[in-house]
C-alpha cells in the first residue's frame, strides 16, 4: 500500500491491550499508540506484519499521530530504508505492524504511569537526569 493512507486498523490483541493499558494509566489510545510505535521502532528486529490481524480498532491517522505525523513517518521510513524495504510501498503494513507490536509489548511492561520511566533507554536517562533538589539556572 502506498504512503497515502488516512485510516489505520490495528489487531484485536492490540485493541484489547490498549483498553487495559488505558484503564491502568488513564492515557488515551492515541498516546499509547505513539509510545508503542516508538518502542517498536527502537527494537532491532523488524516486526512481522503477518502476525497481526486487522480486526481491531480503527484510527484516523492524523488524530493518532497529531501534529507530529511527519516526524513519526520520517522515523518509520528511515527504519524501512535501513532494512532494505521500500519506504513508499511497505509503509502502511510496516506502520501497522510496529503499532501492533509496540502496543502489545508496552502493555506487558506497564501497570501504572510510574512504569513508563522504565521504557526509556538508560542512555537517554543519563543525559536528562536532574537531581530532585538541584536548582535550575
Amino acid at each position: 500500500m502506498s504512503k497515502e493512507f488516512n485510516r489505520i486498523q490495528i489487531g484485536t490483541d492490540a485493541t484489547n491491550r490498549l483498553r487495559m493499558t488505558k484503564g491502568d494509566t488513564g492515557l488515551t489510545p492515541n498516546y499509547l499508540c505513539r509510545i508503542g510505535l516508538c518502542y517498536s521502532l527502537n527494537e532491532p528486529r523488524p516486526p512481522t506484519p503477518e502476525e497481526y490481524d486487522n480486526d481491531g480498532q480503527t484510527f484516523n491517522r492524523y488524530t493518532l499521530l497529531g501534529e507530529h505525523d511527519a516526524l513519526y513517518m520520517a522515523l518509520l521510513k528511515e527504519r524501512l530504508i535501513q532494512e532494505g524495504k521500500d519506504p513508499e510501498e511497505d509503509l502502511y503494513d510496516e506502520f501497522v505492524a510496529h503499532l501492533n507490536r509496540g502496543v502489545i509489548r508496552v502493555h506487558g511492561n506497564i501497570r501504572d504511569l510510574s512504569d513508563f520511566q522504565a521504557l526509556i533507554p538508560n542512555s537517554l536517562k543519563e543525559e536528562t537526569d536532574v537531581e530532585p533538589d538541584s536548582e535550575l539556572p
